[in-house]
């Protein structure tokens, strides 16, 4: 798709006065700003002349990278080679060709997943007709009276479409990486492996009798398990482990790959901003490329002068004199910035690594920023410190639901399989594509000395156009309260982790109110109808859940300071359990239920896992039986009129090491030697949006919703960490307080 950047609008340039750059929640919080925030979506800040923090990062500041294919992130390229991929082993089961990504027709390309998209979206093969198939030939430009889509979709791929039909939405088991046992997937067992069946892409054993339908004999060709066939839609950035660059290294390298870029891409010419956009879109919609960049992204060193690149009190060797001290308390300091004035960020109780302590950004020539929004919809503040420009693109927050709809409509079966895709930031698509379909697209380039800001909502990406250094942190003000509240309800049905407690935040305000009275009447007014709302609702599923005899337990949640002071430690020990709630992910806190874990010995409902163990003591111990001798067995601590259970465990050994012996001669069969000599499959880890990387989820505790939409959570407690009355007394006296001050200022 062509590049035209004369198609999208430049953001706003604000450049506030030394007075208004002060105090930057009270200027972005003006009406006129404001208005700019909603109408743009982003808008570039660009500090007094004069206002130029040194830049203080410790020469020991060392970060991992990770690698980008371009091509790959482009959300149609993506999903046009998942499928090729999950339909070729399709075929190769059935002995069938091999596909290509697309085919021709009237020298048109045809892409078989695009094809296989259009006709689901009809319906399905079985309610194809005529008409239907004339209008299939109209949306890939085919105006010939043609059957040649009609026969090649019959041919490669109705047989996999129906097949997923079938299928449906399929929940496929956890791989262990640890298993040494090839126990099935299904049942947890190890036993008969003649029988187990190992998937040819993924090495994971199946028991024949397990499968759904099950088979009667191994397959005479090659075999895939479900998830091979149908896919996960998982990507991720392949993370350089083990490497650590330094800047300057880093800095070198990017050098060395600009030159080599300019000379294979651009014919030797010198790169500009327009040139390198071109270019970048064309690898997106590229069908596949080899071009790989390295991107220093979501960097989050903890020690003192590691942390951020702006002045702190803890940077090494730093004077405090008294210019470094305006820029370490200075309040667009991005230290600082979260917890400034008027930011409601002040009203969360812990410290988050993303959030309110910077995470630090190195880019190099095209590395990316796939599109997103700031977790719970907050404002974000993005700084350059040094380089080249970084260029961003953003949505107004009105045309966040219609930018959903079309991503979606893009790859339906990638948001089906994923449905938080994009909070992974992992997916592009093209300006030009929002542009066709109705969603006008801002853009800014950010210099050096300059900040991006994000409103709420607002979905922004981009890449940078050589090395720069970049940090941002988040921040909220008055009016991203109700986006903050939506963003709860939009998180549940993804199951996408909360990074706070948004009614702790609300409640916190109340609190505040009810101690100082000094809350505007807005903010107040929605504190309190927010807080309100969920507190009945609480009332009202806690009501509902009466009826299931739970127990109770009084467990006064304690109200703790943020966890560090980055002036003070510098660090924070990540290393923590988190209240969510175990199926949706939503924060628990105030009320919410327990599970009771069943702590006893093994019953007929015990888990493969615990069934492996028991499996595993009777093994060693009928080892040890199977190779004692007579003599040895007198003296094992068993009554001699055991013996009959001696030749049982003897029987059982010796029926092991027969099973053990088919097999290694299972593994060593021709399917398995081919298997064993391919490469491994790269485990990715996925960039995502996760503020916590180390954070421990408890699998006993649910939200009061979930636990009313499980009959099978019958036996545990429900934990009152707030008291209900004294929540309700809260509020009724923050609503009397409003009162009396409003009759006061009447």
């Amino acid at each position: 798709m062509f590049f035209d950047k004369n198609l999208l609008t430049p953001c706003p340039i604000l450049k506030p006065n030394e007075k208004e750059f002060q105090d930057p929640i009270g200027y972005l919080s003006s009406e006129a700003i404001k208005r700019l925030g909603l109408k743009y979506g982003i808008l570039k800040v660009v500090p007094p002349e004069n206002w130029k923090p040194n830049f203080t990062l410790s020469s020991n500041f060392k970060f991992h990278v990770r690698k980008q294919v371009i091509s790959d992130l482009g959300i149609t390229t993506r999903s046009r080679d998942f499928f090729r991929e999950n339909v070729n082993r399709f075929l190769k089961m059935r002995r069938k060709r091999q596909l290509k990504l697309f085919f021709e027709v009237e020298g048109k390309k045809i892409y078989y997943y695009d094809l296989y998209i259009l006709v689901e979206n009809l319906g399905g093969y079985l309610k194809m007709d005529l008409l239907k198939w004339s209008e299939i030939n109209e949306k890939f430009d085919i105006h010939i009276d043609s059957e040649a889509i009609k026969n090649e979709y019959e041919t490669s791929i109705r047989y996999y479409a129906n097949y997923l039909n079938h299928k449906g939405k399929v929940e496929f088991p956890d791989s262990d990486s640890e298993d040494e046992y090839d126990n099935c997937l299904i049942c947890g067992d190890h036993n008969d492996p003649s029988e187990t069946l190992l998937c040819d892409n993924c090495d994971n054993p199946f028991h024949m009798k397990c499968l759904d339908p099950p088979l009667n004999s191994v397959p005479a060709t090659n075999w895939f398990c479900d998830k091979c066939l149908i896919g996960t839609g998982e990507y991720g950035f392949d993370e350089d482990v083990d490497t650590k660059y330094s800047l300057p290294e880093f800095y070198k390298m990017c050098k060395d790959f600009d030159q080599k870029f300019i000379e294979s891409y651009n014919d030797g010419l010198p790169l500009n901003v327009d040139t390198i956009e071109q270019k970048f879109w064309s690898f997106v919609d590229i069908e596949k490329s080899d071009l790989e960049v390295k991107y220093g992204a979501d960097i989050h060193n903890l020690k003192p002068g590691e942390i951020s690149g702006f002045p702190m009190i803890n940077s090494p060797g730093i004077e405090l004199n008294e210019e470094n001290k305006y820029y370490i308390n200075h309040p667009w300091n991005l230290t600082k910035l979260p917890f400034a004035k008027g930011s409601l960020l002040n009203y969360i109780n812990t410290s988050i690594s993303g959030m309110t302590v910077p995470w630090i950004y190195i880019g190099s020539l095209l590395s990316t920023f796939c599109w997103h929004v700031e977790d719970h919809y907050t404002l974000s503040a993005n700084y350059c410190h040094f380089g080249a420009t970084k260029k961003w693109y953003g949505i107004p927050s009105k045309y966040a639901d219609k930018f959903e709809k079309l991503m979606k409509d893009s790859a339906p079966d990638l948001f089906q399989k994923q449905p938080d895709l994009l909070h992974q930031l992992v997916t592009l698509l093209s300006p030009m594509k929002l542009i066709e379909n109705g969603i006008p697209c801002m853009y800014a380039d950010q210099q050096p000395n300059e900040f991006v800001i994000t409103f709420p909502k607002v979905y922004h990406a981009g890449f940078n156009c050589g090395f720069n250094f970049n940090e941002a942190v988040n921040f909220a003000m008055d009016e991203w309260l109700n986006y903050g509240e939506r963003s709860i309800s939009d998180y549940k049905p993804i199951k996408k982790e909360n990074v706070f407690n948004f009614y702790e935040l609300v409640e916190n305000i109340i609190k505040e109110y009810n101690e100082k009275g000094t809350h505007n009447y807005r903010l107040l007014k929605y504190s309190l109808k927010s807080f309100e709302d969920f507190t009945k609702n609480q009332i009202k599923m806690l009501k509902l859940l009466e009826g299931r005899n739970f127990t109770k337990e009084f467990k006064e949640k304690s109200y703790k300071a943020r966890e560090f002071d980055l002036e003070q430690k510098g660090e924070v020990d990540e290393d923590e359990e988190d209240d969510l709630c175990h199926n949706c992910k939503s924060k628990l806190g105030f009320q919410y239920f327990e599970k009771f874990v069943n702590n006893q010995l093994l019953t007929p409902d015990s888990s493969p896992k615990e069934e492996f163990i028991k499996r595993e003591a009777i093994k060693q111990e009928a080892t040890k039986i199977a190779e004692s001798t007579s003599d040895e067995l007198t003296n094992l601590n068993k009554p001699t009129c055991m013996m009959d259970e001696f030749d049982r465990l003897i029987n059982q050994a010796k029926q092991q090491i027969q099973d053990d012996d088919d097999n290694n001669k299972r593994r060593s069969s021709k399917r398995l030697q081919k298997q064993t000599s391919q490469e491994p499959i790269k485990k990715r880890k996925v960039a995502g949006m996760k503020r916590h990387p180390k954070v421990i989820v408890n699998d006993n505790k649910y939200c009061l919703e979930c636990v009313l939409n499980d009959d099978n959570l019958t036996s545990g407690k429900i934990i009152y960490q707030n008291d209900l009355k004294k929540q309700q007394d809260m509020i009724l006296e923050a609503k009397r307080k409003l009162e009396r001050s409003l009759i006061l200022n009447v």
